[in-house]
């Protein structure tokens, strides 16, 4: 290791960020497998977000080496440690990092799941398409308005799995696959979603009727006016007010 290397790989944990940010681009520039193990150590202990961006990128250069060591970390037992490994494999974005991320689909932190979703949703790889669908439903609010801009990349491509599970025992499963199908907007759900209207949870109903109102088809005004007499009064109001909007 040559001494400027070494000042580099110790700048690294100065205590000043500026003199970490720099160390990360210099090691970077300098695109040396060998400063993988010293990149990775830094990444996990690194409290600065844009520190980390810095040795992320010099990362992202070295990939080939680095990659299996990051593929580890996504089983590490610190959530940290795990959501850094992911974003380093989003930035990474290529066909070897597809199956890492469905993995990491699977963590129990949130922000780890996110993460990995969104970079599945950039490489628009139709692998992750099963284990995204799994995530509908899911209990935590933030995951669910993550998914539903996830899956809406993927175009039409997840309406039939969606559809699918419109059948399932579990009201919230229900009540978003109803909402993300809404959001994608193929008539391919209309029969599904107008059938929804008779759910016995008013939670679906209403999803379903506001699914309705994002789309324009023959059929679509009928099926929000049956929901005028629904038993629940959020959903009258509901179909009340996409009566007067929809014009088909």
């Amino acid at each position: 290791m040559n001494t400027n290397f070494q000042k580099l790989v110790d700048e690294l944990h100065h205590p000043d960020k500026n003199v970490r940010s720099q160390a990360a681009v210099g090691i970077g520039k300098l695109d040396d497998p060998n400063s993988v193990n010293s990149l990775i150590e830094a990444l996990i202990t690194e409290p600065d977000l844009y520190v980390r961006e810095d040795i992320t990128w010099a990362l992202v250069r070295v990939k080939d080496t680095a990659l299996q060591l990051l593929i580890h970390l996504l089983d590490d037992a610190n959530p940290s440690t795990r959501h850094v490994a992911t974003h380093v494999l989003t930035k990474i974005g290529s066909q070897e990092v597809v199956d890492p991320l469905i993995h990491a689909l699977r963590d129990t932190e949130p922000s780890v799941i996110s993460k990995a979703a969104f970079g599945l949703a950039q490489i628009g790889d139709e692998r992750a398409i099963p284990a995204l669908i799994g995530l509908v439903g899911h209990e935590n609010h933030d995951l669910q308005t993550m998914l539903m801009n996830v899956l809406e990349r993927f175009d039409t491509v997840p309406v039939q799995p969606l559809i699918a599970l419109m059948t399932s025992t579990r009201w919230q499963v229900r009540e978003q696959a109803a909402d993300i199908l809404g959001v994608i907007g193929d008539k391919a759900a209309l029969p599904v979603l107008i059938e929804t209207l008779k759910d016995e949870v008013w939670q679906v109903r209403f999803a379903a009727l506001t699914a309705l109102g994002h789309m324009r088809a023959v059929g679509v005004k009928a099926a929000i006016e049956s929901a005028l007499d629904d038993p629940d009064a959020r959903v009258r109001e509901l179909a009340s007010k996409l009566t007067r909007r929809v014009k088909v």
